[in-house]
C-alpha cells in the first residue's frame, strides 16, 4: 500500500478482521511485542479458566524492560487492568478515551478479574467476538476513540472484558533505549492534509453508533452507512454501562477513581450473576451504580 492510502488503525484493523475463516479464538495485540514461552497454552488456559464464554481478555501491555528472562521464560508477575477513563477533546467532537492504567499483582488467583474496558493492545476472545463485534471499516483517520466504540459495541452484545491474571507478551514502548528506532516509525498522520475534516467526521460516527454524541451534533452530520452491521448488540444497553461504570453524558463527566471498584469488589458483585450457560454476566440481576468516593481528590486510585 502506498503511504498516502493509510487512513489509521481503525480501517488497518477491519482489514485484519476480514481475515477471520472461523477459528476457534481471535486474538488482537499491538506491533513491536514479544512473548514469553508456552504463550499459547498459557492465555487459552486463562480464557477457560474465567468459566465464560463471552470472556474477553483484554488489557493494555506491560514494558519489555524487566518483563522476560533471557531463556524467555517471563520475569514479571505485575499487569495493567482496565479502570481509568474520562472524556477527552473539545466541543462537540468530545470522547471517552482510557488512560495510563495501573498496574500491580493480581489479588485474584486462579481466574482473570473482571473488568469494565476493553483495550485494542492486547485483546483474546473466542472467534465470535470478531464476527459479532468486526472493525468498522467507515471510520477514516480516527486513533483516540476506537476502543470505546469497539467496548462498548461488545458490551451489548453480551461480552464481559477481564484482564490476565498473567501477561503473555510485552511491548517495546517508545522511551529509553528503543526512542531512535521506534522514530524510524512512519505514521499515518504524516498524510493527514490530504484528509482534512474527515477524522472529525468518523468521530461523529463513531460516538453516534454507541450513542455518545452531545446533542449538538445532529444525525445528518454522520455517515450512517452499514449502521446495523457495526452496531449495537440487543444484549445489554450502552445506558446499563453508563450508569454503572459513572459516566454521565449530559455533562460530558466521569465518576472517578473507578479502579478502587475494578478487582475484588467488582469480581465479588458481578461473577455471581453468571448465567448458568455460561454465556456471559446477566446485567439485568444488577443494579449496581458507581459513585466517586472522594469527588475533590485527583487521581485514577
Amino acid at each position: 500500500m502506498e503511504a498516502q492510502f493509510a487512513i489509521g488503525p481503525v480501517f488497518a484493523r477491519h482489514i485484519g478482521h476480514r481475515l477471520y475463516r472461523g477459528e476457534y479464538f481471535a486474538m488482537q495485540l499491538d506491533a513491536h511485542v514479544d512473548f514469553v514461552n508456552d504463550w499459547d497454552v498459557d492465555i487459552v488456559s486463562q480464557w477457560h479458566s474465567a468459566n465464560n464464554e463471552m470472556a474477553v481478555l483484554t488489557a493494555y501491555l506491560s514494558d519489555i524492560e524487566g518483563s522476560i528472562h533471557p531463556n524467555g521464560d517471563r520475569k514479571r508477575m505485575s499487569r495493567p487492568i482496565m479502570c481509568e477513563s474520562d472524556f477527552e477533546g473539545q466541543g462537540r467532537g468530545t470522547y471517552i478515551r482510557h488512560g495510563q492504567q495501573p498496574e500491580g499483582v493480581p489479588g485474584i488467583h486462579g481466574t482473570p478479574t473482571l473488568e469494565p474496558y476493553w483495550a485494542a493492545g492486547f485483546s483474546f476472545a473466542r472467534g465470535h467476538f470478531v464476527v459479532n463485534v468486526p472493525y468498522d471499516q467507515h471510520l477514516p483517520m480516527i486513533f483516540q476513540g476506537e476502543e470505546i466504540s469497539i467496548g462498548m459495541r461488545g458490551f451489548t452484545y453480551g461480552y464481559d472484558y477481564y484482564t490476565p491474571e498473567k501477561a503473555i507478551c510485552f511491548h517495546w514502548y517508545a522511551h529509553g533505549n528503543h526512542i531512535e528506532k521506534r522514530k524510524k516509525v512512519r505514521l499515518f498522520w504524516e498524510h493527514s492534509d490530504l484528509y482534512r475534516g474527515t477524522g472529525r467526521r468518523s468521530m461523529f460516527r463513531s460516538n453516534g453508533i454507541i450513542k455518545m454524541n452531545p446533542p449538538s451534533v445532529k444525525p445528518d452530520e454522520w455517515d450512517h452507512t452499514e449502521e446495523h452491521k457495526y452496531g449495537l448488540g440487543t444484549v445489554r444497553s450502552v445506558e446499563k454501562f453508563f450508569k454503572i461504570y459513572g459516566i454521565h453524558m449530559d455533562t460530558r463527566k466521569v465518576e472517578h477513581h473507578l479502579c478502587r471498584f475494578v478487582g475484588r469488589r467488582m469480581q465479588q458483585l458481578f461473577t455471581p450473576h453468571l448465567r448458568p450457560d455460561g454465556m456471559g454476566i446477566n446485567y439485568d440481576e444488577i443494579e449496581y451504580e458507581w459513585k466517586d468516593p472522594d469527588p475533590k481528590t485527583k487521581g485514577r486510585d
